[in-house]
């Protein structure tokens, strides 16, 4: 099926993320961080179809991480999974790139839809459906 990068500090989470997204069939790479994410993209041969990224993460954190794929120019459809229920936060993800944000706890079935939607984009689309 697809590639996925998962960025969370949590190590519960990415577990959980792992158990709904590896029964689909999909390839799960793993980063602690959004610098652990980055140099994935960076020295990854080949790109994931799509990233789950956190937002409150240590050394980087998944705003920044959106702003530097912004700067970069990378098209891969991004999904924010946080705990941070504030609008503002969510406004500023849509801003910076991201497809939507889900809270945390994660539904299968919410994220199963969501992933389904970032892999029906193509990779040239400069845009989003978002969640608004």
């Amino acid at each position: 099926m697809a590639t996925i990068l998962v960025i969370e500090d949590a190590a519960l989470s990415r577990q959980v993320l792992r158990r709904i997204l590896q029964p689909e069939g999909h390839t799960i790479w793993e980063a602690k961080n959004g610098f652990e994410g980055l140099e994935i993209l960076l020295k990854q041969q080949q790109r994931p179809d799509c990233i789950l990224v956190d937002i409150l993460m240590p050394q980087m954190g998944g705003v920044e991480f959106l702003k530097v794929m912004r700067q970069q120019e990378f098209k891969i459809p991004t999904i924010v999974i946080t705990a941070d229920i504030q609008e503002t936060t969510r406004v500023e993800c849509l801003e910076l790139g991201a497809m939507t944000v889900i809270h945390k706890m994660v539904k299968p079935d919410e994220l199963r839809h969501w992933i389904k939607k970032a892999l029906e984009i193509s990779p040239q689309q400069e845009s989003y459906e978002t969640n608004t």
